[in-house]
């Protein structure tokens, strides 16, 4: 009997770390932390042209679930978010939330605001 409650448990408590490790967002290490202002309004100067790749030596937390949304954190308190259906493919969307809480486009709206 306390063989099988034994197993019980362990089979119960390694299913519960399954499901808690599968529920963690991954966060993955590029050589350097938060973007530098500069180095965004730079960014920004490609526009609409701006691919994944031009973000690859950020660290960046991968939040997206079905979809890639990658979070970046920006000197000052902001963050840089960055979706989109394929890595293949230009991001569908790229964005700024500021310390405020106001959604900015990082290729059409002005980052002098930051």
């Amino acid at each position: 009997m306390k063989k099988v409650k034994s197993i019980k448990f362990s089979i119960t408590f390694f299913l519960i770390l399954i499901i808690c490790s599968a529920c963690l967002s991954t966060k993955e290490e590029g050589p350097s932390g938060a973007i530098l202002l500069d180095e965004l309004k730079s960014l920004s100067e490609k526009g609409v042209s701006l691919n994944w790749d031009d973000f690859n030596k950020y660290s960046f937390e991968d939040i997206g679930s079905g979809v890639y949304i990658r979070k970046y954190q920006i000197e000052g308190g902001h963050e840089l978010f960055i979706t989109g259906k394929s890595l293949k493919s230009l991001p569908e969307k790229i964005y700024i939330i500021n310390k405020n809480g106001k959604e900015l486009s990082l290729a059409q709206d002005d980052l002098s605001v930051l």
